[in-house]
């Protein structure tokens, strides 16, 4: 074998060693693992209190969706995984919050209330890291003042292009 054979040999070694390197890196920054992650935000069910009733539970993963020719800008891209999850728990609001977060604290869930609108109060949220450019994100609050009835949700948004698909 030629000088020149070998360093050939070499140079595709190393640039092969790389792209390997740059593909396994990459995975934590995709959908690869999606239906994992998905796993990990329908699991919020799990964390509705034990005394909850009339449960209604809707979710749907991300998927990649075609653009829209009949919306002007539509493009393809992503969806989010979303979960939400409504039921009825007549316990006190500090109670029912202390149970959810219990729940989603044993699931390495981080809790970090804040204010979706500058005039609102502070709701219960909660952020759960999944190796992704985007963290999980949930919500829970009661839906009208006084009420029993709860609205608890999370979703993820993949990285990559948003999607727009039609209606």
């Amino acid at each position: 074998m030629t000088k020149l054979m070998k360093r050939l040999c070499a140079l595709a070694l190393i640039v092969l060693v790389c792209f390997a390197a740059w593909i396994l890196g990459r995975s934590d920054h995709s959908i690869a693992d999606g239906s994992q992650i998905f796993s990990k935000v329908v699991a919020i069910r799990d964390a509705v209190p034990s005394n909850a009733s009339d449960l209604q539970v809707q979710s749907s993963a991300a998927s990649w969706v075609s653009g829209c020719a009949e919306i002007p800008g539509s493009r393809a891209g992503w969806t989010t995984d979303q979960v939400s999850v409504m039921f009825i728990d007549t316990s006190p609001r500090a109670t029912v919050i202390a149970k959810i977060d219990g729940a989603l604290k044993r699931r390495s869930w981080q809790r970090h209330d804040a204010k979706p609108r500058p005039s609102e109060g502070r709701l219960p949220h909660w952020t759960l890291d999944v190796k992704s450019a985007h963290v999980v994100q949930a919500w829970a609050f009661p839906v009208g003042h006084g009420t029993h009835h709860w609205y608890f949700s999370a979703s993820w948004n993949p990285p990559g292009p948003r999607g727009q698909g039609c209606p």
